[in-house]
């Protein structure tokens, strides 16, 4: 199995097990509160999140590919996942599962797109420093996974 093939597969089975969860809530559960500090997140905005860091990742990994810094200077991750909502918008479950899909299309056509050598390329992620594409990759779907674990502690499940 290639780099892209191990990725696809990982990513897909990420995915599968977060949208298990989600295709299964109800109304008032997509309203449940994950995180309760300062700006309440509930599992709508925490798939909000989930989608708006698959597609910044994805932004900064076609950076690597042009040669061009992944972050500006001064980026602040807080002050930016603080803004997820203003970002994201008021969205529907079902805007939601959509934004899922689409995302994670376009991140699979980016990664179907790399050659062998593009795999060890670097840049600046804004929690984890200098890493290489393939670790963005490890890290979108590591994303999905921890993400689903909070969602289910909330409601009970984890």
């Amino acid at each position: 199995m290639n780099r892209a093939e191990k990725h696809n597969a990982a990513l897909a089975d990420a995915r599968a097990t977060l949208l298990e969860t989600l295709n299964g809530l109800s109304p008032e559960q997509w309203e449940q509160v994950v995180f309760g500090e300062g700006d309440q997140w509930t599992v709508n905005t925490v798939v909000g999140h989930i989608i708006d860091g698959e597609r910044g990742m994805s932004i900064q990994v076609h950076k690597i590919l042009k040669g061009e810094e992944t972050l500006p200077d001064g980026f602040d991750l807080t002050r930016w996942n603080a803004g997820v909502k203003k970002r994201i918008g008021d969205l529907s479950p079902e805007e939601l599962l959509a934004g899922l899909k689409a995302t994670r299309a376009r991140t699979l056509q980016g990664l179907n797109g790399l050659e062998e050598s593009d795999w060890e390329r670097t840049g600046r992620h804004p929690s984890l420093g200098v890493i290489t594409i393939e670790q963005y990759y490890e890290t979108i779907a590591g994303h999905d996974r921890m993400h689903l674990q909070h969602i289910k502690t909330a409601l009970g499940a984890g």
